[in-house]
């Protein structure tokens, strides 16, 4: 089971690549553009967001999504291996 096959390809670049997008490059990006997170007169932390925190989640839910897909056409499609062998006398 060392060779991908296309669906081990999407699943892997396209739904990992999201969920890297989501966390790391838009934190990156927050940490980059310096977004401010002022205190409101309460001692509140008002958070200025840059991407708005649900686009931010759904691009996270999508790379998931798609793992979860992954996972259940890996169920679907294969057929374990019994290990059974036939011995002949």
């Amino acid at each position: 089971m060392s060779q991908l096959t296309t669906a081990d390809e999407i699943a892997l670049y396209l739904g990992g690549g999201l969920v890297l997008l989501g966390t790391v490059g838009v934190g990156l990006l927050e940490m980059i553009a310096g977004s401010p997170h002022p205190v409101s007169g309460e001692g509140q932390i008002v958070h200025e967001a840059l991407v708005p925190l649900h686009i931010r989640s759904y691009i996270i839910l999508l790379g998931l999504a798609i793992w979860g897909a992954y996972a259940v056409y890996k169920v679907v499609a294969t057929t374990p291996e019994t290990g059974q062998t036939r011995r002949t006398l």
